[in-house]
């Protein structure tokens, strides 16, 4: 789980079906013009992406099956699904969330629902949800209600963005303080809960395939760290101000 992943340098094929093949093409083809925007119902295959206006950055989705988002220049993604099912799909989902899918398996989704909502790539790179009244409900910087799998939740440094937990109705939050400890707020301002850590700057966490919660410091040393033992476990925070590892219909821990 080493965070400052290099990635490889994207070479741009042929226009297809609103949105782009990666491939072996000359680099002319970079100028072909790419959708921005991820209507409902549409969706991006293995290779193909969606690219902001200035052509700054690009969200694609790769083989391996994680969508990520670049910036022209720089070598690390700015964010990741974190999925990792080759050959899955992500699909602006017509109930208004971002979903990766395998076969008809949803192996992740991310915003809350509101039909008609879209995912578009502005100039400044904040992928985001929009509704049809042009409010965000999603952007990069958020995990609505529940971590999946891979997924994670970051303190910002100079090679990530901060990620911040947010329940559905938006009153309680999830964030890393800057020594590295995970705070449970209400309101922004009470502290509810936390992991106790200190001195872990540049953290983030993430719930691994085994069910497993864990934070990180910079250097990829554990700080925290709950085993559920139970695969496919996912970390809710509810609007009740709860904060529960779910496995299926089932509380498996409550930290708050």
């Amino acid at each position: 789980m080493v965070r400052r992943l290099v990635a490889g340098v994207l070479a741009v094929g042929a226009l297809l079906g609103g949105a782009v093949l990666v491939g072996s093409a000359p680099a002319e083809a970079k100028t072909v013009a790419v959708s921005d925007t991820l209507l409902p119902g549409q969706k991006l295959m293995a290779g193909q992406y969606i690219r902001s206006k200035s052509g700054v950055f690009t969200l694609i989705m790769q083989p391996r099956g994680d969508a990520k988002l670049y910036q022209r220049g720089v070598k690390a993604p700015l964010w990741a699904s974190g999925t990792w099912r080759p050959n899955s799909v992500l699909v602006m989902g017509t109930d208004g969330t971002l979903q990766v899918i395998y076969g008809r398996t949803k192996v992740w989704s991310m915003s809350i629902k509101s039909v008609g909502a879209k995912l578009v790539l502005p100039n400044d790179g904040k992928l985001a949800i929009y509704n049809t009244r042009g409010k965000a409900n999603w952007n990069r910087h958020m995990v609505i209600g529940t971590l999946m799998p891979q997924s994670k939740i970051a303190a910002a440094d100079a090679y990530w963005d901060e990620v911040i937990m947010y329940s559905v109705n938006r009153v309680y939050t999830l964030k890393f303080q800057p020594n590295g400890n995970l705070v449970l707020f209400r309101n922004g301002t009470t502290a509810l809960w936390s992991t106790g850590v200190t001195k872990a700057s540049e953290a983030y966490g993430w719930v691994g395939p085994n069910g497993d919660f864990a934070t990180v410091n910079a250097f990829g040393d554990l700080t925290f760290f709950y085993e559920t033992r139970r695969p496919g476990s996912v970390l809710q925070l509810r609007d009740d101000g709860h904060l529960v590892m779910v496995n299926g219909r089932t509380v498996v821990k409550t930290f708050h």
